[in-house]
């Protein structure tokens, strides 16, 4: 890992990065290292980012995964890979961020705006959240309405001009610029519409005390 792809970390780390490493800390404390164990680190680190996962990586079958979108929409979607490719793409350069503080600058990312899925799917005027399923089956987060409906928020199939690794997410991963990492659902599979309470929805690492706001500040 170069200086040039190191962020560092004193400049990045706000309140809600304090209170997210709080939590985890809280976490080992009272719940001992075996929590915190099933964050994987798979292999070496890889142009800068540190790969990170909570459960092995789902085998990718183009010939048989699908991206389904549903909950409270209007016209659920159920995509194939080629179908998915298909839609209008966009290419993204964004710097990204993890709340361990490590950081990646000017990552191209190419996929499918998450507004243009909520339009084609036809989000319903109750939703307040989109929750952004993996294929491991384990790990969830979300994003509200608002935060999913910027123009720089993505479904990436690519990085850096070639398809994700299958440590990156293979075939799709969420990227949402602005927010910590661990909002970028890798292997997703499904993109869920709900109308969430007061307290928003609690993902993976929601559950383990991080905050569901990751805006980083």
């Amino acid at each position: 890992m170069t200086d040039e792809s190191v962020l560092n970390s004193e400049k990045h780390i706000g309140r809600r990065a304090f209170l997210a490493l709080l939590g985890a800390g809280l976490i080992a404390l009272f719940f001992g290292p075996g929590l915190l164990a099933r964050l994987s680190r798979g292999g070496p680190e890889a142009g800068g980012f540190a790969i990170n996962s909570v459960a092995p990586a789902p085998a990718f079958d183009p010939s048989t995964w699908r991206l389904k979108v549903d909950g409270l929409v209007q016209q659920p979607l159920d995509l194939s890979f080629e179908q998915f490719n298909a839609l209008p793409q966009v290419d993204r350069t964004n710097d990204f961020y993890c709340v361990e503080g490590w950081g990646v600058r000017n990552v191209l990312w190419t996929g499918v705006t998450a507004q243009e899925i909520m339009q084609r799917a036809g989000v319903e005027p109750t939703a307040t959240h989109l929750v952004f399923h993996s294929g491991d089956g384990i790990y969830t987060d979300s994003l509200t309405i608002a935060e999913a409906s910027r123009s720089d928020v993505l479904l990436a199939h690519l990085q850096g001009g070639q398809l994700l690794t299958q440590d990156h997410g293979r075939p799709l991963r969420l990227l949402a610029p602005g927010e910590f990492g661990y909002k970028s659902v890798k292997w997703v599979v499904r993109v869920e519409a709900i109308a969430a309470g007061t307290d928003g929805y609690q993902g993976y690492w929601e559950l383990q005390g991080y905050p569901a706001d990751a805006t980083i500040a």
